[in-house]
Order: C-alpha cells, then structure tokens, then sequence
C-alpha cells in the first residue's frame, strides 16, 4: 500500500509539473555513415507536419561533449496542446505516407527520447522559435530530500549567467528522463555564448556560487553538451 501511495503521488506531481508549463518531447537521432544531410532533410519534413499539428519544432546538433548526435525537438504550450496534436498524429495521412516513406529507406537510429517540463511557467513553446546556439548539463541522482536545494541553487545560477548574457531554461525531466533536470543556456551565436563564458569568469558573484556549492554533492552532472540549431 505504502509503494502505491508513493506511485499515486509521483504520478500527480508529474501531471501536475507538466499540464501548466511549456513541455518538450526530444528525440535523439544518430545518422547512419555519410546520411547526416539526408537525415536532417526528413526531420525538416517531419518538422513541417507537426508544425501544421499545432507544435513548435527545432533540430538541435550536437557539438563538444557529443558524437555528432542530432536532436529533433518537439515543444507545446501545454498538456492540452500536446494531446491535441498527438490526437491529430493518430489519424494524421500525411505522417503515415512520411513514416512508411522514410522508414522503407532508413537513414539513422533513434538512440534516445525522452520528455521534460520547463519549471517557468511563464514559457511558452513559441519563444524557442528562431535559431540559436546551446549548451546543456544533465544533472541526476539528486540526494534524498535536497531536490529543493538543488533547484534553489539552480535558480541562483540562472540569475547570475543571465547577467552575462545568456538565456537559461531549467527542465524537469519526465517519461525516459525522471529523476534527471537539464539546465540549458540558450545564446544568439557562439561568440555570444564565448562572451557570456569569459564574463562568467571574471563574475566575482559567479566564484562565490561555485566556492558556496562545490562541497555540496547534492546531484551528479551525468552529462554536458554543446549544440546549434539548424531548422
């Protein structure tokens, strides 16, 4: 009884989280040898559908910390806005004649998927439209009982790295990703992203973060990643 209890309520927090927030569906593609442009050009297909569904799309590549994988990027305003294109998907015929098209002739494996919810309820997924330049930490294995901690400590990074002129979104991970959060700064080109780096290491406010948090170990970076956008 005392497990189900704990499932009941795991399951209402998640609902909760993600039903009012901007949410996200990442797929993680890996291009088959010398396939990556052909890859990318059935993700801009695929991106032109779900588009037409009611969703915003983005095709991330991945650079430093990362194999070349590809990311395609499903976001929705809301639960609500995410059932109504799944729904369409359902008995949509211009994705099936897509999917039995490109699944006849594959190009690349899907390595990974996976769900999160933006934990700034004020987001929308129309303010991701456009390209940009990214980095991204994965953080998990969060200690017991300091999930607010870390998150507080989150929200005191974003402050201090938005001062050096970055954009931060923080994503509370779902299906394919509980337990994880990912911690993603968002910049106009890479010389802004280099710029906001060197700001950061001369932020005396930014010295004091880290010397205040380094002995903390209240969650693990798993996994850090730089990447751009290329639709």
């Amino acid at each position: 009884m005392k497990i189900y209890k704990s499932m009941c309520v795991a399951i209402c927090l998640i609902f909760a989280t993600f039903s009012y927030a901007e949410i996200a569906e990442v797929y993680t593609w890996e291009a088959s040898p010398g396939k990556n442009q052909e890859m990318i050009a059935n993700m801009t297909r695929a991106a032109e559908i779900h588009r037409s569904q009611g969703a915003q799309v983005s095709i991330n590549v991945h650079d430093v910390g990362s194999t070349q994988l590809v990311d395609y990027v499903i976001r929705w305003d809301d639960m609500a806005s995410y059932a109504e294109t799944k729904d369409t998907q359902m008995t949509s015929v211009e994705w099936q004649e897509f999917w039995n098209d490109v699944s006849s002739n594959p190009v690349g494996t899907l390595t990974t998927s996976f769900s999160a919810a933006n934990l700034d309820q004020t987001k929308m997924a129309s303010d991701f439209n456009g390209s940009y330049v990214y980095s991204v930490s994965v953080w998990d294995n969060v200690e017991t009982g300091k999930v607010q901690q870390l998150l507080e400590n989150f929200q005191t990074a974003k402050a201090i790295i938005e001062e050096s002129g970055a954009r931060v979104e923080i994503y509370s991970g779902g299906h394919g990703s509980r337990g994880q959060y990912h911690f993603v700064l968002l910049y106009d080109s890479w010389s802004s992203l280099t710029d906001s780096f060197m700001k950061l290491g001369q932020s005396q406010d930014w010295m004091s973060f880290m010397q205040e948090t380094s002995s903390e170990n209240i969650a693990d970076e798993i996994r850090y990643f730089t990447g751009y956008t290329v639709n």
